[in-house]
């Protein structure tokens, strides 16, 4: 695997400085037209905001016998618990947490061309998974035609955080029989792919991404995605989160009154949607 890197890096060199002295010499100019499947943003937040939120949950959860849940197999406990934040409630930590998944939100908006939509992140809940949990392939629902869903990990065992990252490596990652080196990473799957359909220039249609504290990703609520089971003691905590997308075409924000802009938005967060 190491030398197989090392030619790849050379020949990727070598092209480089070809073409490199072929601009120079005849003004022969190359651009990539890259046409993107999925549009993912990455936000990074500080540690003391994490530090609040998690405050919150624990809060929250302390009413709650952790350990005897965590033995449980009663069907009526899906894998880790599941609590609902009320993210609209009248507090002052759900209230940080629902205007900056708005800002947030919105800057995702933005810098894919449509920053003349309208978000509004309306349910949220965490996720507290401890050692052989796990989430099988899923995506969410929302009550308008477009919809963003999003993942904030604010807890990650040692066990994780001492695995290899795959946005370290410089080419394409692939995994094909891996035992171990993706434990409590989140998989995403946007179109299907195979080793052989990547020989032929395919693009890849999967990420494995390492969860990191403090990190944040939004992306399209039709996304599928899965949290691959840990091994270890400690605790995996993640807070996820939906928004509907207000288009000008369904409704003109910019020119309503603050009376009609809550009457739409409370009769969206209404609808009933999938988690």
């Amino acid at each position: 695997m190491v030398r197989e890197k090392e030619e790849l890096f050379l020949q990727t060199l070598e092209l480089h400085l070809f073409l490199n002295n072929m601009e120079k010499q005849f003004e022969v100019k190359t651009e990539m037209r890259n046409k993107f499947a999925l549009q993912m943003l990455h936000v990074s937040l500080p540690i003391d905001f994490v530090n609040k939120i998690n405050d919150y949950i624990d809060d929250k959860v302390k009413h709650l016998d952790i350990e005897n849940i965590k033995k449980s197999t009663d069907s009526k406990y899906p894998p880790g618990i599941d609590l609902d934040i009320g993210l609209t409630e009248d507090n002052q930590d759900a209230k940080l947490l629902k205007s900056t998944l708005d800002t947030t939100c919105q800057e995702y908006l933005r810098q894919i061309g449509h920053g003349d939509s309208h978000v509004d992140v309306f349910e949220s809940w965490s996720v507290m998974s401890f050692s052989g949990d796990y989430n099988p392939l899923h995506d969410h629902g929302v009550a308008t035609p477009a919809g963003l869903s999003m993942i904030l990990y604010l807890k990650v065992p040692e066990s994780v955080t001492k695995q290899s990252d795959p946005d370290d490596i410089d080419v394409n990652f692939w995994l094909n029989d891996n035992y171990g080196s993706i434990d409590g990473f989140t998989y995403f799957s946007w179109e299907h792919r195979n080793q052989d359909m990547l020989k032929k220039l395919y693009p890849v249609g999967e990420e494995y991404f390492k969860p990191k504290v403090g990190s944040l990703l939004i992306f399209p609520n039709w996304l599928k995605h899965a949290v691959m089971p840990f091994y270890g003691e400690g605790e995996r905590r993640i807070i996820s989160a939906n928004a509907n997308v207000i288009s000008p075409e369904m409704f003109d924000w910019q020119n309503k009154s603050d009376k009609e802009r809550q009457e739409i938005i409370k009769d969206l967060r209404s609808i009933k949607t999938k988690r």
